[in-house]
């Protein structure tokens, strides 16, 4: 769902419009700041963010989180309502990975290849 920018030509205030399809943008928009119809479509920046895959899969994350929510050292993340569970459960796990790469890091000789 594409999200549309308009910018009223009488007050120049840029409205948001989060469009199903493409009709919504050609009938035109009203302007949530002054209430004009006169709004014209505008480019929109284009903003994105390259992501490191995840270390576990949602599956994994799924299964976990009650494991989570019930231990002593990680109750306290999820009582503290930041975010949605989804995304504390991943933030969780994430650390609990990088942990765990560490340690193995420095405790497990690595391989050499011939």
């Amino acid at each position: 769902m594409p999200v549309f920018e308009f910018r009223c030509k009488k007050c120049q205030a840029i409205t948001e419009i989060l469009c199903w399809g493409a009709g919504l943008a050609q009938h035109g928009v009203t302007c949530g700041q002054c209430g004009s119809k006169a709004t014209v479509k505008v480019i929109s920046r284009v903003s994105f963010k390259v992501a490191k895959p995840a270390k576990y899969g949602e599956e994994f994350l799924h299964k976990a989180r009650p494991f989570l929510r019930r231990q002593k050292e990680t109750a306290e993340y999820f009582a503290e309502g930041k975010g949605s569970e989804d995304s504390r459960t991943f933030e969780l796990a994430e650390q609990i990975g990088d942990r765990v790469d560490r340690m193995l890091a420095t405790r497990v000789p690595s391989r050499k290849l011939k």
